[in-house]
């Protein structure tokens, strides 16, 4: 079944937070494969990294 959220995907995957592991780099490689990436707020070291 097709959604807003898996019509745009290449692949049905989400990409799991990993913890140190997973930063912004790692999601936008994720995301221009066609997958959906995610990282945990805690790896965002400084905090500023989220805004």
């Amino acid at each position: 079944m097709l959604t807003q959220l898996t019509a745009s995907m290449t692949l049905p995957v989400i990409g799991s937070p990993m913890f140190i592991v997973s930063g912004p780099e790692l999601v936008i490689a994720q995301c221009k494969a066609g997958i959906i990436g995610a990282f945990p707020a805690l790896n965002a070291r400084p905090a500023e990294v989220l805004r």
